[in-house]
């Protein structure tokens, strides 16, 4: 190779280095421009997002200052479950794809809700919540494993009756019995701790209870009366014309207290609240609706008569009576005062039969306990149920223990919705076969009621309703056994009004 054509090759080659080099600045430059161009344009629509945002808030009743600072908000939904979540304007503007639906849903949710403002409230990690708290909140969590809650429960009365408990160990069983409305286990608990701790002895909380009663259209419901389930020292009231009761009471720190409402013709209503500490004296019931019965009718467990012609009144004193889709067979002198004494006499009847759409939220917003799950949340949100009520002619309202049960006959509501998958469970819909396993095992046990929780449990069939009975002295829901009859899902149970076989 000559000199001239080595140095024509060294000066190509500088000529493509310097090109590539000013392709590669030219590219970067393009790049950062379009990267500038595109910030602004992001923050040009977090800008609208943000402005749009604070358009719609102030709309739905937020005012600009709370929008800018960030607010908390309380949303309950169609099954009075509560629900707390933070709103920062920043953070929701920036969001990748937010359109102006979603901002108008997220007005329509807030103007539904209650606002408070930031500094009133703050979220506290669970492991900082005191012990007490710490206590609740697991055993509301619904993570506790199957058995877990009676085992925990288990290890606290085996300390309890050894003498040992701590007084921590004290007032959990005292907790766990008020929860599933043992109350009269958990007072003896809370004596205990009182004399070997001196704590929980008495209500060291001044509070009052207020809330309104109504009925099905939402008029108010005068002269019913309003009791505290747990304490019976406390004086009944009665409602005023405008459907309003207020009870003022000493309570402990964290106690659950739960409320009965009771007028003849209606059904019975329920309403709980968790006192919280000294710094909150007012806990408002909201609104307890009432319905009133599809069936009404007069029975006498002495002259053995009934008023409606399509039920039967046997001369040995039992009845049979239904409303032509649930049948309940009455034993002779099953219908009691509700302290267990014998009636006899007349007894007006009240039957219901709930569809999940029709059921009152004053019973649906209950807690529910089995001997699977312990507390197993609220499930009567699903699905309906039957309900019959006694009262005497004077308004008293009479029982049915759980030690002498009605044998009640019923289609459950919701049979076609279960095996439709209606819920959307990822278990997927109840099938034919697992039908069939329950048939089977209800005819293997024919005099009994062996579709438990544990038989759903152990066969793995999580889409099938197990049957609830409500405790009207707990104020609870308690699981109890069932027998199927037939694949339209008819089914048979053991029913009654008061549990007095609680511990």
């Amino acid at each position: 190779m000559s000199v001239r054509t080595a140095r024509w090759i060294l000066i190509i080659a500088i000529l493509v280095g310097l090109l590539s080099i000013g392709v590669n600045f030219y590219l970067q430059y393009v790049a950062f421009n379009q990267q500038i161009a595109s910030d602004a344009a992001l923050t040009e629509l977090q800008q609208q997002n943000s402005q749009a945002t604070l358009s719609a808030l102030e709309a739905a009743g937020v005012s600009a200052q709370q929008v800018s600072q960030g607010f908390w908000y309380i949303t309950t939904d169609q099954y009075g479950n509560q629900s707390i979540a933070y709103f920062d304007l920043s953070e929701w503007s920036a969001q990748s794809g937010l359109t102006l639906a979603q901002i108008a849903a997220l007005a329509e949710t807030v103007a539904s809700s209650t606002v408070v403002n930031k500094n009133q409230m703050y979220a506290v990690p669970e492991s900082q919540l005191p012990p007490d708290l710490q206590f609740h909140n697991e055993l509301y969590s619904g993570q506790l494993q199957p058995g877990q809650f009676s085992d925990t429960q288990a290890t606290l009365e085996a300390a309890y009756k050894s003498g040992m408990a701590t007084a921590d160990q004290l007032w959990e069983l005292s907790y766990m019995d008020e929860l599933q409305g043992d109350y009269a286990d958990r007072d003896a608990i809370d004596a205990a701790d009182c004399k070997l701790f001196q704590q929980r002895c008495s209500g060291t909380l001044a509070i009052t209870l207020t809330g309104n009663v109504v009925d099905e259209q939402g008029n108010p419901i005068e002269d019913a009366s309003v009791s505290v389930l747990d304490d019976s020292s406390i004086k009944p009231v009665t409602t005023d014309d405008k459907g309003d009761f207020s009870i003022t009471m000493s309570a402990l720190p964290l106690e659950k207290i739960r409320v009965e409402v009771q007028k003849p013709d209606y059904t019975q209503g329920i309403a709980s609240a968790i006192t919280l500490s000294s710094g909150k004296s007012v806990y408002e019931l909201g609104a307890i609706q009432l319905t009133t019965p599809i069936v009404s009718l007069t029975i006498d467990t002495a002259k053995h008569t009934v008023t409606d012609p399509k039920d039967t009144a046997n001369a040995d004193g039992s009845f049979v009576l239904t409303d032509g889709t649930s049948t309940y067979d009455i034993p002779a002198g099953a219908i009691v005062n509700p302290d267990g004494s014998p009636y006899s006499g007349p007894a007006d009847v009240y039957i219901y039969d709930f569809t999940r759409d029709t059921v009152p939220q004053s019973l649906v917003d209950l807690d529910t306990f089995d001997d699977v799950a312990g507390y197993a949340g609220n499930l009567m949100q699903t699905l309906g149920m039957p309900y019959i009520q006694f009262f005497t002619p004077s308004g008293q309202e009479l029982a049915v223990m759980k030690s002498d049960p009605m044998l009640l006959t019923f289609n459950i509501p919701g049979w076609e919705d279960m095996k439709d998958n209606f819920l959307d469970r990822s278990e997927g819909p109840l099938t034919d076969a697992q039908i069939q396993t329950i048939l089977a095992a209800s005819e293997a046990d024919p005099d009994g009621f062996p579709i438990t929780s544990q038989f759903l449990l152990d066969n793995k069939i999580s889409t099938f309703a197990a049957f609830w009975v409500f405790d009207t002295k707990s104020g609870v829901w308690d699981n109890t056994g069932a027998r199927l009859l037939n694949a339209s899902g008819t089914i048979q149970v053991q029913f009654y009004t008061i549990n007095n076989e609680r511990s």
